[in-house]
């Protein structure tokens, strides 16, 4: 007992540890960079209404989480870590919650082996390991379910007000999907456990928490309507959200099979055991949360399907209730049920390695990192060992194992992602070419991250006579750009590239141009 008293605390620490490896590596990730400089114009501004990017009105996202990175900022100052600090705390808070709710309803062993899947997951440790609103969009739906559940059993008006706390929250978060989808999950399970009546709607208090919510959430969006004469309003509820569920944006589409698969693969490797464990919900009919768990799994698998824009991160609010699922599968399994799909992992993670190598080999600037495939081999061997144990019937160390193998496979891929690989980052690479005095510009179009590293607005060019204008009076300014925007005009006669390097895991090239040191007026706009 004296252990299990501790168990808490121990899980907060070793979430802690794991999801902090490598965050405080270089910004590259494109919205990564906006989210994290967006915070610090609004710090820097003394402003918590108007969200910018590069001192320009951003609409893509609610303002929580830039006002947590603004207290990080505020205590640590302004760095990759402190940007990154609460994303970590928010992904251990999910955890040890995930846990708490699941020991309550399922018994300890269930709960411990929800952290154990979701600590093993490597996508799940990547998301909550970056500066963007999903670690905190992830937290309050899992909250406000976990609340709403409780409620339905325990009667109890105070998680009900809490539940309400968190929609709110996490309306301020990322907008209406935040109360949207945990909405249609709640009336979903209502309907398939055959609660849903006016009773059991009266129970949650709807009156109430719907002034919670506005209470909560309604002021930011009334202030920043006012302050920005709609254009915010408009840019994130027509554009960020209607246009993004009907059409396809930035390149983000597929077929609607690629949500369950985004799961899937983001749950590796204990999503292999999906359909043993989903046919083993409904045989345990008896315990209505493993039956909640996966209403809320698939609603949300369901309802980024119907999506056309998909996203890895968008189907991550599933991962803690996923887990809940395959954990109680999990933690009683002693027979010999499972050979296929640990066959199945070894032959995975066999390919991980070669793709990781091969991954690296395709960027130039990281081809000095492919010995770090190696790194990938704790998978491989563990999945190995686990098939070992397996035919020596000893069912749980064969998935001990398999969990330890691939934990330490995700500290790997953290560290190698946010650390080693940032360290290749374009932007400050660039920086050593500038000083506090030196005018920069860009033309057209720019690497997200560099507004963050020179924490100051950058005007931008649009016309080659702009361009050429520029290197006249300032001669000593460069100008960055990317590659494919310089190749539609010629610059030659007044400007050199002095800096070329492809983005990370990106298509486009930062480049970097000063002048000649002469200007010849030759040129046409």
């Amino acid at each position: 007992m004296q252990i299990r008293n501790w168990i808490p605390a121990i899980i907060f620490f070793i979430s802690l540890f794991s999801l902090s490896v490598g965050i405080n590596g270089d910004i590259f990730i494109v919205d990564e960079a906006r989210n994290a400089e967006c915070a610090r114009e609004m710090l820097e501004r003394g402003d918590l209404i108007v969200p910018t990017y590069n001192y320009e009105l951003r609409t893509d996202k609610p303002p929580l989480h830039y006002y947590f990175m603004m207290i990080s900022y505020s205590l640590f100052g302004v760095s990759e870590w402190s940007a990154r600090l609460f994303s970590v705390l928010f992904g251990c808070f999910t955890i040890l919650i995930s846990y708490l709710f699941a020991k309550r309803w399922l018994g300890i062993k269930t709960a411990v082996w929800t952290v154990v899947v979701l600590l093993s997951s490597i996508h799940f440790s990547v998301q909550f390991h970056m500066s963007v609103p999903d670690p905190y969009l992830i937290f309050f739906i899992t909250s406000s379910l976990f609340l709403f559940f409780d409620c339905l059993k325990n009667k109890s008006k105070a998680k009900a007000y809490l539940m309400y706390l968190c929609l709110g929250l996490g309306a301020l978060t990322k907008g209406p999907i935040a109360i949207a989808l945990p909405g249609l999950i709640m009336l979903l399970y209502l309907i398939f456990s055959k609660q849903f009546s006016l009773n059991t709607i009266l129970l949650l208090r709807p009156f109430e928490g719907l002034l919670i919510v506005l209470f909560t959430a309604l002021p930011w969006y009334l202030a920043v309507h006012q302050q920005t004469d709609g254009a915010w309003t408009k840019g994130f509820f027509l554009e960020h959200n209607l246009e993004r569920f009907a059409n396809t944006k930035e390149g983000h589409g597929g077929t609607l099979f690629m949500a369950p698969v985004f799961v899937l693969a983001g749950m590796l490797p204990f999503s292999v055991f999906f359909i043993r464990a989903i046919k083993k919900v409904f045989v345990s009919r008896e315990k209505p949360l493993l039956i909640f768990a996966l209403t809320a799994t698939l609603c949300i698998v369901g309802f980024f399907a119907a999506s056309s824009t998909r996203l890895p991160n968008y189907t991550a609010p599933a991962y803690p209730f996923f887990a809940i699922v395959l954990a109680h599968y999990l933690s009683d399994l002693n027979t010999k049920k499972h050979r296929i799909e640990i066959i199945f992992l070894i032959i995975f993670s066999a390919l991980l390695i070669p793709a990781v190598y091969f991954g690296l080999h395709s960027e130039p600037e990281l081809q000095s990192l492919q010995k770090l495939a190696v790194l990938f081999l704790p998978s491989f061997l563990a999945s190995i060992a686990a098939l070992y144990y397996y035919r020596k019937n000893k069912i749980q160390t064969s998935l001990a194992v398999l969990a330890s193998g691939f934990y330490i496979c995700s500290l790997m891929i953290s560290q190698l992602m946010f650390s080693d690989v940032a360290a290749e980052n374009p932007v400050k690479k660039t920086l050593a070419l500038t000083n506090c005095d030196t005018h920069i510009v860009y033309f057209k179009k720019f690497n997200a991250s560099f507004p963050f590293y020179l924490k100051r607005k950058i005007e931008t060019l649009e016309t080659n006579m702009e361009l050429e204008d520029f290197f006249t009076q300032y001669p000593q300014g460069i100008v960055i750009s990317q590659k494919r925007k310089l190749n539609e005009i010629n610059f030659s006669a007044y400007a050199q590239i002095c800096f070329e390097q492809k983005d990370l895991f990106e298509g486009r090239t930062t480049t970097v141009l000063k002048s000649l040191g002469k200007i010849s007026k030759t040129t046409n706009d």
